[in-house]
């Protein structure tokens, strides 16, 4: 016979191995170990014979494999691990309903089960090939969603929203040349993608997005040159190429791509010299100039 504190270490250690692979990207491996802590411990649960802190841990388990399919698009399959993750939450808080913390976790499963319901939507919006508006509004919520799963640490899902919102804003600028607003919305998801991409560890992958987004952004500048967000924007882009060929030992491209969006600052500066963001950016800039240009 199991024993309840055995059948929780081991479902703690497959859940820590599941993580491993989640963070490197493997979700079909992760979603399996995932999906193996959860039976060792289902029949504790079935049998009323779980502690709280077993229906805690499988409640986590329960979010993780939702986080995992909703990265991997099948949403119907997430929201049935989140409705059996908001069934543990329920018996938590029928065991300690003072708990602040257990309330809280509650409120939260539910408000994700309305954000994928409303992704859901979105999606089948998108499937269904609905009006430009419709499919610009639901780009939105793509990426408010791909937001929400970054705060939370969701970098894989996050990444997938943004793709799938990338595409959607590809063919609407495809579409519609002509229509500067959707251009920028493309170089704006590409900057996202760029983000996660680094801070995943993929350089190479990261520099290929902020670059396409820089190109972007260079031709609205052009073509608005009175327009300080959009050469604002180039100079970020310059400063995250950059940071990324900095990370990466290429200090000569850096220190180009540094003192371009310096050039931009500091014409900014220039331009609005009461500013003390273009200043203090422009003293950050000096900052990393300075210590690229010394010798290695």
């Amino acid at each position: 016979m199991v024993l309840p504190s055995q059948a929780l270490a081991r479902h703690g250690g497959l859940h820590a191995v599941a993580d491993t692979l989640r963070r490197k990207g493997d979700l079909t491996g992760a979603l399996g170990r995932y999906r193996e802590a959860v039976d060792v411990t289902r029949a504790l649960v079935a049998a009323n014979d779980a502690s709280p802190s077993v229906l805690a841990a499988l409640a986590l388990t329960q979010q993780r494999i939702a986080d995992v399919l909703i990265a991997q698009g099948d949403l119907p399959a997430a929201l049935v691990a989140l409705h059996a993750e908001l069934d543990l939450r329920r018996r938590l808080v029928a065991t300690d309903g003072d708990d602040p913390q257990e309330r809280e976790q509650l409120a939260r499963t539910n408000a994700r089960i309305a954000e994928v319901l409303v992704l859901r939507s979105t999606v089948a919006t998108l499937q269904g090939g609905g009006p430009q508006k419709g499919a610009a509004n639901a780009s939105w919520t793509l990426s408010s969603t791909a937001a929400a799963l970054d705060a939370r640490g969701d970098l894989a899902g996050a990444l997938a929203l943004h793709r799938e919102s990338l595409e959607v804003r590809r063919r609407l600028a495809a579409e519609n040349p002509k229509n500067s607003a959707w251009q920028n919305d493309v170089s704006w998801s590409l900057a996202a993608i760029g983000d996660l991409l680094e801070r995943r560890g993929d350089g190479a992958g990261a520099l290929s997005a902020f670059r396409e987004a820089l190109a972007i952004r260079r031709e609205l500048a052009a073509a608005d040159p009175g327009n300080t967000g959009l050469r604002c924007d180039v100079a970020s882009c310059q400063t995250r190429i950059a940071a990324v060929l900095s990370q990466g030992g290429d200090r000569g491209g850096a220190l180009a791509a540094f003192r371009e969006a310096r050039e931009l600052v500091q014409a900014l500066c220039a331009q609005e010299p009461a500013s003390a963001d273009w200043r203090e950016d422009l003293a950050v800039l000096d900052q990393r100039i300075g210590e690229l240009a010394q010798p290695a």
